[in-house]
């Protein structure tokens, strides 16, 4: 790994970024639910997106542009390390959907992590440190939806239990 150059790291993200844009689109045509169809649409987007950003980075640096530099560090709420791990079926619903993203986001920073934390070229680490930041942006997102959307189920079921309760 030490023998990365900017090039292949760049290479490597996109990579990445296709498969995952494969993984949401090819989940997305199976899903039953109209919310998670639509939500593992926008997610197979934002791939794209996320594929963009680096293709953009690396036109930037055959321009003699540097790598861009990390503005605002992003830390994850750790949710992802409590959610269990859910597989995509096609009866998928918007809280599988959220944790499947949740851990598919946590092994990218891992596995970007674990090529940083093993590299000695100081512009090749940066972009990776770049691109692991990127990932813990698109993590903490889930996590805070996911955490909205459990806050949500939660507030709905105690006023569920209290009119059971007042027999309502």
């Amino acid at each position: 790994m030490n023998g990365m150059t900017v090039k292949e790291v760049l290479a490597f993200g996109i990579i990445l970024e296709e498969n995952s844009y494969k993984f949401y689109i090819d989940a997305s045509k199976g899903a039953q639910f109209p919310n998670a169809k639509k939500f593992l649409e926008q997610l197979a987007n934002e791939e794209l997106g996320h594929r963009e950003l680096i293709v953009n980075i690396d036109k930037g640096i055959d321009s003699g542009r540097d790598i861009p530099k990390i503005t605002k560090r992003v830390e994850s709420l750790k949710i992802a390390d409590f959610v269990a791990r859910h597989k995509l079926s096609d009866d998928a619903d918007f809280v599988d959907v959220i944790a499947v993203a949740m851990n598919r986001e946590k092994e990218a920073v891992k596995i970007y992590s674990a090529f940083a934390d093993s590299l000695e070229d100081g512009k090749v680490k940066e972009l990776f440190n770049f691109l692991i930041n990127e990932e813990k942006k698109h993590l903490r997102r889930f996590e805070n939806e996911y955490d909205e959307y459990s806050d949500e189920m939660s507030h709905g079921k105690v006023k569920e239990l209290i009119k059971k309760m007042r027999g309502k």
